[in-house]
């Protein structure tokens, strides 16, 4: 806001004509200017944050700290409106002080209003798409079905009863063999009846009609876990024949590995199938391909994995067929950071530019998920974290390996889009491993039981600071692919990659990830983490200094460490990306400098 251009008009109006006057857009800052303009001074809208305020807009612009106001006035929604060195200061200028605080006010609520009529526009624009989705593939599981029925019961029905025609006309025919045939031919068709309508499952439930039909297969079948209270009829049917399906599947050849379904309930009922030696990935997709589409109408999904030989299955068919409304974060959150500001404004280019063509979906998603809370996946028993603003905490009671890791890394679905994983229970090598390679960076915590509490505290402390930093870096990662459907000289794939590379803020994130893995700057690595705020992002404690300690000391202790790491990163035996990182470090420590 404190970079645009404003219409000129006299000095010192009252409040309510320059929001008569001014586009919602443009209303904070041409409010903040004509309070500069009236007063003589300088003028400061700030909002709260962890380190302090921050100037959401200033005139001169620039400014980036209040000190030594000589008014200031609360805006309703958050902040406050200052006046600095003021040339006129009467009861006319603190009127309009007040005057314009109840302005701001207005303009707050009016860009919240704007924010949510967005979301609420993307979010109509992206379900519209979704029914429309749904309706077809609605349609075409209908034609699966029917065929699957007719073939099923024609072809079993048919070929029996060919045999028993052929038996009967043979010459000498034995009485016995056709009661033989039609014997066979009636237990062909009760496991055909079966597949349509188990009998135990309106009764007893999926498990026990699923356990009632591995008992009939060659190979021998484990269950565990547990699928919580009894569900509607339609999930209930629909979960079974997808669970059956995989069962059919993998279970029906003899085999000496035994096959294990386990069980799960959290928001929606879960199975995880797992077969030692089974199919090839491609060939679970091909076989599974109708069963996928079937569960993907009733608003799950089934997922074909195959890990170490052995094929991995899971299905998830949610208790709420109907989407659920995710719950956007607070609009001053995000405003407050000027790196959020700027990607926003980047996803609005990028909708304007391909209106009308297939491609605005893609950045309508972006722009919404520019809204969102980041995700924090809790793995591990236990009941769920509280959120906290600007984070949603999501708790999985599954194994933390390479399935649920792809769960995690995914663009969307109910456990896709975490931005950070704390896991209670050891991980597998294959879950860092694929969180760690992943497009978009997932910070991975691991934490004993004794203690998990004060690692969640900081874990979610960190998210929440970061919040706007975290969801920006996202979207300049999905933004990075979406600017290539652009014409090659179109601005946006410029300004896409030169935010992505200049902005210090996603180096930082990258650096903590290194310093995580340990890739970088061994035996330094409290020092920098601190600095990069893993202790809290206050200039204090990223120095490691008490809360109480003056200004003077700050500067002095910021000083040191730009000292410290340049002249680490300057030593002849530091290596490249050692270096790179003090350098990171050594700019860190310079934004700490008070100004």
């Amino acid at each position: 806001m404190t970079g645009q251009v404003l219409r000129r008009r006299r000095p010192g109006v009252p409040p309510y004509e320059v929001a008569a006057a001014e586009p919602p857009e443009r209303l904070v800052a041409a409010l903040v200017r004509n309070l500069a303009e009236g007063v003589g001074g300088q003028t400061a809208y700030a909002v709260p944050a962890d380190a302090g305020h921050v100037v959401v807009a200033s005139w001169p612009a620039g400014l980036t700290a209040v000190v030594d106001a000589a008014g200031e006035e609360p805006v309703a929604g958050g902040g406050a409106v200052s006046v600095l060195a003021p040339s006129r200061w009467d009861d006319a200028a603190r009127t309009m002080l007040r005057d314009t605080a109840v302005w701001l006010g207005v303009a707050v609520r009016l860009t919240r209003q704007r924010t949510d009529r967005d979301a609420a526009d993307l979010r109509a624009r992206r379900l519209r798409g979704e029914l429309t989705t749904a309706r077809t593939r609605l349609d075409r599981v209908r034609d699966l079905e029917r065929h699957r029925l007719v073939r099923a019961i024609t072809a079993t029905t048919l070929r029996d009863l060919d045999e028993v025609r052929t038996r009967l006309r043979a010459a000498g025919a034995d009485l016995g063999d056709v009661r033989d045939a039609l014997d066979e031919l009636i237990d062909d068709f009760r496991v055909v009846v079966r597949g349509v309508f188990p009998a135990m499952l309106p009764d007893r439930g999926p498990r026990a009609a699923l356990e009632e039909l591995a008992a009939t297969l060659p190979r021998p079948v484990s269950f565990a876990g547990d699928l919580g209270r009894r569900t509607g009829w339609q999930l209930e049917s629909g979960f079974y024949h997808a669970v059956a399906a995989a069962l059919n599947l993998l279970a029906g050849k003899e085999s000496p590995h035994p096959m294990t379904v386990v069980f799960g309930c959290d928001d929606a009922l879960r199975a995880r199938i797992s077969a030692v030696g089974a199919l090839t990935a491609a060939q679970l997709h091909t076989a599974l391909g109708q069963d996928m589409e079937r569960v993907a109408v009733l608003g799950g999904d089934m997922v074909c994995t195959v890990v170490d030989r052995t094929a991995v299955i899971t299905v998830r068919l949610a208790e709420r067929i109907e989407p659920v409304a995710a719950q956007a974060a607070d609009p001053a959150t995000f405003e407050r950071s000027a790196i959020h500001r700027q990607v926003r404004d980047l996803v609005r280019q990028g909708q304007e530019a391909t209106e009308g063509r297939p491609e605005r979906a893609s950045w309508d998603v972006v722009a919404e998920r520019l809204t969102m809370p980041v995700r924090l996946a809790v793995v591990g028993p236990g009941t769920a974290p509280p959120s906290a603003p600007g984070v949603s905490v999501l708790a999985v009671d599954a194994p933390a390996d390479r399935v649920l890791a792809e769960e995690f890394l995914a663009e969307s679905g109910p456990r896709g889009g975490v931005a950070a994983v704390l896991c209670r229970t050891v991980p597998t090598p294959e879950f860092r491993t694929a969180l760690r390679g992943g497009r978009h960076r997932v910070a991975l915590t691991e934490s004993g039981q004794e203690e998990f509490a004060s690692h969640l505290t900081a874990v979610v402390a960190a998210l929440s600071a970061r919040a706007p930093v975290i969801t920006a870096r996202r979207a300049v990662t999905t933004m990075t692919d979406l600017v290539r459907t652009l014409p090659n000289d179109h601005h946006l794939r410029w300004a896409v990659d030169r935010i992505g590379a200049d902005t210090h803020e996603f180096a930082e994130l990258d650096l903590l990830d290194d310093l995580t893995c340990g890739v970088v700057l061994r035996g330094l690595t409290t020092a920098a983490t601190r600095l990069l705020g893993a202790d809290g992002m206050d200039p204090r404690a990223r120095l490691g200094l008490l809360p109480t300690t003056t200004d003077d000391q700050v500067a002095t202790a910021a000083r040191d460490a730009i000292t410290r790491w340049r002249a680490h990163g300057e030593h002849p035996a530091v290596g490249g990306r050692d270096r790179a990182a003090c350098e990171v470090l050594v700019r860190t420590a310079e934004g700490l400098l008070p100004r």
